[in-house]
């Protein structure tokens, strides 16, 4: 048996690593970029404002539960209580 070609292909496989983790490295590099990590924080902000807080309480005369959602904004200015400092009450 003759063992060139099984050297070749090794050296051929060898070489396609190398040039793709090479060509890989500076994308990957690049994936720590300040801007898109400052537009998460605005995004992540953007979403606790949105977030809602709901409420299930029964009403009279029926036994099904009466679920209330609004923003954190929306149930200080209907009830002048804020959400999450009543939870942290609890």
């Amino acid at each position: 048996m003759n063992s060139k070609p099984i050297q070749s292909a090794f050296l051929a496989i060898a070489a396609t690593v190398t040039l793709v983790a090479g060509a890989v490295s500076p994308a990957l590099a690049r994936a720590n970029d300040p801007a898109k990590e400052a537009k998460k924080t605005d995004d992540q902000s953007d979403k606790a404002a949105q977030k809602r807080y709901c409420v299930q309480g029964t009403s009279t005369g029926t036994l099904m539960p009466k679920r209330e959602c609004h923003t954190r904004a929306e149930w200080i200015a209907r009830t002048g209580v804020d959400p999450v400092k009543e939870v942290q009450k609890n």
